[in-house]
């Protein structure tokens, strides 16, 4: 029997391999089993979330790949919601636990988790978490707790949870100075400049980039 979770779960890897490239068949079923992989794809197919072509390429429709990004956004918010807040950083079980709970959010608890965590862009293995409604809203009904380094004010002291810049050699310089997830860090001054200090260490910075650091308040 098909059940909703079989349907998310194959709706989520067709989600994930389709941007990764080509997706058919033989892939789905390899993953769940022939049987069950054939009438999932049949059932999805019914309830036209995705077409197969005849060379047997699988392609999602445009309610299907809203389907696939809901929940892939949920599974990686609960990536960082167990990785972030629970501070839980075995990977496996991250993994196993975001799976159970992608299934029970609903879009109203995702977006409460979002706006939680700071609207985050990438979960902890770095891939992309589709925006939600409450990003482009930028909605603060429930207090975050991972916020942009500069936010905090001077004598507030905060624990990086990552990094997020698409200036590769701007990351690249902030690891050699030794900025990275799990360090701790306290603003000196905000005026005339941004100072921090970690470990033995004071650095001034420029705003933007301060906003690119994102950190849990201690």
């Amino acid at each position: 029997m098909i059940t909703s979770e079989h349907r998310e779960e194959a709706l989520q890897l067709i989600g994930v391999l389709a941007d990764e490239g080509e997706v058919n068949v033989d892939t789905i079923k390899k993953s769940f089993g022939e049987r069950i992989g054939h009438d999932l794809l049949r059932n999805l197919v019914e309830k036209k979330m995705i077409i197969i072509d005849p060379k047997e390429r699988i392609t999602l429709t445009d309610e299907g790949r809203k389907n696939a990004m809901d929940i892939i956004r949920r599974h990686r918010l609960a990536e960082r919601l167990l990785f972030d807040v629970l501070d839980i950083k075995n990977n496996e079980l991250t993994e196993s636990q975001a799976c159970d709970f992608e299934h029970i959010l609903n879009d109203e608890v995702a977006d409460s988790i979002c706006t939680l965590l700071g609207h985050p862009r990438f979960c902890p293995d770095g891939k992309p978490i589709p925006a939600g409604q409450c990003c482009g809203e930028k909605r603060d009904k429930v207090r975050s707790v991972v916020v942009s380094l500069e936010s905090l004010q001077a004598g507030e002291n905060g624990k990086i949870v990552y990094m997020c810049t698409s200036e590769h050699s701007r990351l690249d310089k902030l690891s050699s100075m030794g900025l990275f997830p799990g360090v701790m860090v306290k603003v000196h001054q905000r005026q005339p400049s941004f100072v921090i200090v970690f470990e033995e260490t004071t650095l001034a910075m420029d705003y933007d980039i301060a906003r690119d650091i994102y950190v849990r308040k201690i």
